[in-house]
């Protein structure tokens, strides 16, 4: 099984509303639909989320021309002819937390840490994070911090957080 590595991409959008689109390439987000219509491109699928607080991301079918939009993120598949999308929350609207949800992915290094707040400090040159608490059952105080460059998939994991936010190399300062 061929591994394929799904490089985030950034995307900064002229529209206010939109603020900054998170596109996943090659990821499905399964779960959570809540609507879904037809547009010729992902930027359409990016608006619309920005514009609906109940809104944490969206999935386009390149092959359907259309967006599903998602309330929740179950889990997610790779799927060549689909690109998926993370609703900006944070960071002035040039980031996205998000809770119950972890993040998997590569490029990055892995530490246990006790809080979200310690990973994302440590994590702050990647881009993206994921923490995990630890499992009640296993005696540790500390979860687990994963840093990562790319993102290979998505899913619900309750008491984790993720983020994905703006590199200091990023920053428009």
């Amino acid at each position: 099984m061929i591994v394929l590595l799904v490089i985030l991409t950034v995307l900064p959008s002229s529209r206010a509303i939109s603020s900054t689109c998170f596109y996943l390439p090659n990821i499905n987000l399964k779960g959570g639909t809540y609507d879904e219509f037809d547009a010729s491109d992902i930027t359409q699928c990016c608006i619309q989320c920005a514009s609906q607080p109940c809104c944490a991301g969206y999935t386009y079918s390149k092959a359907l021309k259309r967006c599903f939009m998602k309330s929740s993120i179950n889990y997610s598949e790779q799927e060549d002819m689909m690109i998926s999308g993370i609703r900006a929350n944070a960071n002035g609207g040039v980031g996205a937390k998000m809770k119950n949800v972890k993040i998997e992915g590569s490029g990055g290094s892995r530490i246990t840490l006790e809080n979200s707040d310690e990973c994302q400090q440590y994590c702050t040159a990647f881009g993206v994070y994921s923490w995990s608490p630890p499992r009640y059952d296993d005696g540790r105080t500390s979860g687990e911090c994963s840093c990562m460059k790319r993102i290979t998939a998505v899913k619900y994991h309750f008491g984790s957080q993720s983020a994905i936010f703006p590199t200091v190399a990023n920053l428009r300062i």
